[in-house]
């Protein structure tokens, strides 16, 4: 592996910094809590004693603190093992649960003051267009659960749909962008600013925490499922 690629692997997050430290460096990975339901208070605890604390490995979980933390970052395959498949399927499932439960939701409600302001034709437009986004994206959840996680769990992977892992996550990405745009471009003067400024913050927040959650899966999920294969 030439020194180029060791670069890749690198992160700034470590073992020994305090939890405070960890969420200092990078906000984002404060999400991951709450998806964890990790309790608080910290003190001046570390990370590892942190993960002995609530019974996960620690280099997983930096390796989660550090997809948020990091857009490039792409976690070291090799240190990776099979026994940290059910924690990720774990972690997985409660990031859906995050999604439809709360982030999908507060989008919408910000959304709602927007059309509120607008006229007949732009609110059902745009509902419809943002109730079809949520639904995609929920039915992409429901396809994960049902036809590759829980097999998994039951430990028959002969009936997976492993395929589900190559699929591309453009389309969310594409549905979140054209959403952004109508506020930008189609909504009528009526819509105040603030709101659509707000709406935005939340939409595009929504993207990026679903682009980190696709590069869990395809750089941590994939791996450790072709590994669990392999030793079957």
């Amino acid at each position: 592996m030439n020194r180029s690629t060791n670069r890749a692997y690198i992160s700034p997050l470590s073992p020994e910094m305090k939890i405070f430290e960890l969420v200092e460096s990078a906000p984002s990975i404060l999400s991951i809590f709450s998806r964890l339901d990790i309790r608080l208070p910290f003190g001046d605890i570390s990370v590892a004693e942190m993960c002995r604390r609530e019974g996960f490995t620690t280099e997983l979980f930096l390796a989660l603190c550090s997809i948020h933390a990091t857009e490039n970052f792409r976690p070291d395959t090799e240190r990776l093992t099979v026994e940290m498949l059910p924690e990720v399927i774990n972690y997985l499932r409660a990031s859906h649960r995050y999604y439809a439960e709360k982030m999908l939701p507060h989008t919408s409600a910000h959304l709602q003051e927007i059309l509120e302001h607008c006229d007949t034709l732009s609110r059902s437009m745009l509902r419809r267009f943002y109730d079809d986004y949520m639904e995609y994206i929920c039915d992409h959840f429901r396809e994960e659960e049902e036809h590759l996680f829980s097999i998994i769990d039951n430990n028959a992977t002969e009936s997976a749909d492993l395929s589900i892992l190559d699929m591309p996550h453009t389309d969310i990405d594409d549905r979140s962008n054209d959403i952004a745009s109508l506020i930008f471009k189609s909504l009528p003067e009526s819509a105040p600013t603030k709101l659509r400024i707000v709406t935005l913050e939340h939409i595009y927040a929504l993207r990026d925490d679903l682009r980190r959650h696709n590069n869990v899966e395809r750089y941590i999920l994939k791996p450790l499922v072709d590994k669990y294969l392999q030793k079957r």
